[in-house]
């Protein structure tokens, strides 16, 4: 996992309801084509072998990039180490980068903690979605699919073996999340999931949900204190 801190001279850059957008295009600029275009599954949806969440807080940026290939995050902190951090027309010299490895925390169960979104058409044939809470019976059917779809598309074989996702707890509230001109839902929850070492890094390196590269769905193993206060 590659970590980001920007300093930034001020708090007032207009740029928080686009920054997801921006950082997005900065790590496609940084990688081969392929990662844009991401692996396509069967069924026609497309998947993205990386994630990323990002925050601005204050005069600080803060983001955090994973991959599935980890040479991947070695390429974004080479280029952010030579050129800076750039979004948009704005480029941040003043910036810290660090890679730490988290996947050697996998066992064959974790707790992860994340915004997850998944969502449904609002009636056929129409544009506008409706986001489900994590403890709805559809968003777990949704979350589970989608999850072994993706492993297909990245691995190129289907899923062998136990995959549960189990809700442990789901705040009461949801989070905006801006990218581009929409806004995505997600309510943070605390998942406990078990399965085989492949499922479960690829979970850590891509994320789990929808809109995984829109700033969306990046989990983080938790403390058992984290969880207890989720």
């Amino acid at each position: 996992m590659l970590e980001i801190t920007a300093k930034l001279p001020t708090k007032k850059l207009l740029i928080r309801r686009v920054l997801a957008k921006l950082f997005q295009s900065y790590i496609y600029t940084a990688l081969d084509d392929k990662e844009h275009h991401g692996y396509k599954h069967s069924n026609g949806k497309v998947f993205k072998a990386m994630n990323f969440k990002i925050a601005y807080i204050d005069t600080r940026i803060d983001a955090k990039f994973v991959a599935l290939n980890p040479d991947n995050e070695k390429i974004v902190a080479q280029k952010i180490l030579l050129e800076g951090l750039k979004l948009g027309e704005i480029c941040l010299s003043n910036t810290t980068v660090s890679i730490e490895e988290r996947n050697s925390q996998i066992s064959s169960s974790v707790r992860l903690g994340g915004f997850v979104s998944a969502a449904i058409k609002d009636g056929v044939g129409s544009k506008r979605k409706i986001y489900l809470e994590p403890r709805s019976e559809k968003f777990q059917q949704i979350l589970h699919n989608n999850t072994l779809q993706k492993y297909e598309a990245l691995f190129g074989n289907p899923y062998e073996g136990e995959l549960d996702i189990k809700l442990i707890n789901q705040k009461p509230k949801p989070k905006m999340f801006h990218y581009s001109k929409g806004v995505i839902k997600a309510w943070y929850g605390v998942y406990e999931i078990s399965g085989n070492s492949d499922i479960l890094r690829m979970i850590l390196d891509t994320g789990m949900g929808a809109d995984t590269m829109k700033g969306v769905g990046f989990v983080e193993i938790l403390k058992q204190r984290e969880v207890k206060n989720g």
